[in-house]
């Protein structure tokens, strides 16, 4: 079960975990331990585009992740649930965030600043 955020007291900062960059040499798919220690994640899709598998939905209820794309060049970075389903393609310069009900994964793309 995931920890839920909390409001932090007055006068100090909110934070969430986030994990050092990676740059991928090819496919990767997010565990689920990954998933409940860290909100957000950032890859180099390494010089090719690549794809990015979420765990189960099922096993996720509740779960959000922020995902950067940090490519040097046009590098797509496809993120898919379990069955191989396209949620998000953030480009270089791009993030989504995405969420689970426990039933299926949504997501969201943006420029990034």
């Amino acid at each position: 079960m995931r920890e839920r955020i909390a409001i932090a007291p007055t006068g100090r900062a909110s934070r969430f975990s986030a994990r050092t960059a990676e740059t991928l040499t090819g496919n990767r798919v997010l565990t689920l331990a990954e998933v409940e220690k860290f909100q957000a994640v950032a890859f180099d899709p390494g010089g090719a585009g690549r794809n990015l598998d979420l765990p189960a939905a099922a096993s996720c209820r509740g779960a959000f992740l922020y995902i950067s794309n940090t490519a040097d060049a046009a590098e797509v970075l496809t993120v898919r649930d379990a069955l191989g389903a396209t949620i998000v393609t953030p480009t270089q310069a791009e993030a989504a965030m995405v969420w689970c009900d426990g039933v299926r994964w949504y997501g969201m793309v943006g420029a990034q600043s």
